[in-house]
């Protein structure tokens, strides 16, 4: 193999996921490693270094190939400097200097980005918003993430917090919420409230996967979680879409796999709140790139930075 490749990586609060991608914007090898004990730095460095080792071993691969890495943080990071500002999952990072630390383990260089900017990234040049200048991303999860990107470039703002729908209040008063707000879409749609919502409708403990179910087959109260969770999301967007107009919303990670059982209540939401010139024309997406959209993202930013 002659191939350049970039290294992407994206890291999470419970596994790690790892990437070699090639010239063809290609993943040819991919390793999932566990996050736990990653608040020791050297560990966590220690990690990556054994990670790519496996990663180039799969794909037959040189470490001279590799010219440059991104790795995607779940938190706000100045990604100018390289430093991490704070992470929401991993202890002791708090206005860590990652890039200047990890130069001391690694041959090339390193550039670091908020995870959802790089899913977002990957979306706009490869996924469900492929060609699209102007997109909004957003992740279902444990929290809810969201990336902007602005003229096909990743947004940021001055103090590295753009696109943060996720902390958009949804209320004048509410759920206070770890970021210093009360009343944010995370604290109504994210995977513990979800959860909350699901326990005290049916008294018992269902998955997300179940709930859909029951709602797609016509369950009312499945379908009210979905109508409600969809109704909040797109309240939320709609505020954001006014002030920036974009072409597509990309709607991805884990609660979004309930598919239309909670895209149509967004899309609905969205229509009733939205300026009347911009009904129907933004479009809504599920993300296409699953699991593989951080590290192609981070992968990606990396090798425009070193270009």
């Amino acid at each position: 193999m002659g191939d350049k490749l970039y290294l992407g990586v994206d890291v999470g609060g419970t596994y790690t996921k790892l990437g070699l991608v090639n010239d063809a914007r290609r993943i040819v090898s991919r390793h999932t490693i566990p996050s736990q004990g990653f608040s020791d730095k050297a560990f966590f460095a220690r990690e990556l270094l054994a990670a790519l080792s496996f990663l180039l071993s799969e794909c037959g691969g040189y470490l001279s190939q590799i010219k440059v890495a991104g790795i995607g943080l779940p938190g706000p990071v100045d990604a100018e400097r390289g430093i991490v500002l704070s992470l929401t999952n991993i202890a002791k990072w708090n206005n860590f200097g990652l890039v200047s630390y990890l130069k001391r383990f690694f041959s090339f260089p390193v550039f670091i980005e908020n995870d959802a900017n790089c899913m977002a990234l990957a979306e706009s040049q490869l996924g469900a918003a492929r060609g699209a200048s102007h997109v909004i991303c957003l992740t279902l999860g444990t929290g809810v993430g969201g990336g902007l990107i602005l003229e096909k470039k990743i947004y940021r703002g001055p103090f590295f917090l753009g696109g943060e729908v996720g902390h958009v209040p949804v209320a004048l008063s509410g759920k206070h919420c770890p970021c210093g707000g009360e009343a944010c879409l995370e604290r109504y749609v994210g995977n513990g409230a979800i959860t909350a919502r699901i326990k005290k409708e049916f008294a018992r403990t269902l998955s997300l996967e179940e709930v859909s179910s029951l709602a797609r087959r016509g369950d009312r109260k499945a379908i009210k979680i979905w109508d409600d969770m969809g109704r909040y999301i797109g309240f939320a967007l709609s505020g954001v879409v006014n002030v920036l107009n974009p072409e597509v919303i990309v709607v991805g990670g884990g609660v979004s796999l309930a598919g239309d059982v909670l895209m149509r209540p967004i899309k609905r939401s969205l229509c009733k709140h939205v300026m009347k010139h911009l009904k129907g024309k933004v479009k809504v997406k599920r993300a296409l790139l699953g699991n593989d959209a951080g590290v192609l993202g981070a992968a990606l930013l990396a090798k425009e930075k070193i270009e």
